[in-house]
């Protein structure tokens, strides 16, 4: 982890989960992104705007 200030939220994952993640086709990595972009349009806006300053580190 950097030190100083920082912004948003940083997470880690395993070299391993990585490749198990690079093992799996395209299409179903495609798919989990589709799918979490339709969850997010049923969010409400007050919390797409929390989720913003989250990931903006506000």
């Amino acid at each position: 982890m950097r030190e100083g200030k920082t912004q948003g939220f940083d997470y880690y994952l395993s070299k391993e989960a990585i490749e198990r993640y690079r093992e799996k086709p395209p299409e179903l990595r495609l798919k989990w992104l589709y799918m979490g972009n339709v969850l997010r349009k049923s969010y409400s806006k007050e919390l797409i705007e929390t989720q913003n300053k989250f990931r903006e580190g506000k």
